[in-house]
């Protein structure tokens, strides 16, 4: 703030630069952590595929199938991420800006007896703000609640169709089936959507820095 021209201050807000600082920039240093299970997440899973054909067959394809339709479902929430995303921050710029003029302004707002209407619009803004918040906390509901769920539904798909195919299982084929999908339930259920949903935010975060 310090740094910038008059004119380049003409152009935005110390509140809003208080808001990239603290909320945008903070999405580089997530997408960071989340970033390389774009791919191993898939490529683990092709290898994950390989070695269930070798124990069980073409069924392992039913489970894989719900794998699949899982991160088709967690691009398009992507999408949701990033409309959220860039409308949240463009409230929460809007509601610093408001707080910043009124806190400029609250002698003229005291001696005006305007605290009532200053608050009631502060109080609009921020509900909201809060309600594109509410909405990114329930697609992240869904992408914590697949990490608990479709491991197990994948499970459950791989078996019927075994035994829809009259195939015969042993206990230890069973074993290696089970531990085989759960090597893929933190990468492509848990990570997987963290990396989307980071990558989805950070890219609105560059945009709005740009």
């Amino acid at each position: 703030t310090l740094c910038l021209s008059t004119s380049a201050m003409g152009k935005t807000t110390t509140g809003q630069m208080v808001n990239l600082l603290s909320n945008d920039v903070n999405r580089f240093d997530q997408v960071a952590m989340f970033l390389h299970y774009l791919w191993v997440g898939p490529l683990q899973a092709i290898a994950v595929t390989a070695l269930l054909w070798m124990e069980i067959g073409i069924s392992c394809l039913a489970g894989m199938a719900v794998l699949i339709i899982l991160l088709l479902l967690q691009c398009c929430i992507g999408k949701l991420f990033s409309s959220l995303r860039h409308k949240t921050a463009a409230l929460t710029d809007d509601r610093i800006k408001t707080m910043s003029e009124v806190i400029t302004g609250i002698r003229t707002i005291k001696m005006n007896a305007w605290e009532k209407s200053f608050i009631d619009l502060i109080t609009r803004l921020r509900r909201k703000e809060i309600s594109e918040i509410l909405r990114s906390s329930y697609l992240r509901g869904m992408n914590l609640a697949s990490f608990f769920v479709v491991s197990k539904i994948m499970i459950f798909v791989t078996f019927i169709s075994n035994e829809l195919r009259d195939n015969l299982i042993t206990g230890s084929q069973v074993f290696v089936v089970v531990m085989l999908f759960e090597t893929l339930r933190f990468s492509s259920t848990l990570y997987f959507p963290l990396a989307v949903e980071k990558m989805s935010e950070a890219v609105v975060s560059i945009q709005r820095i740009k």
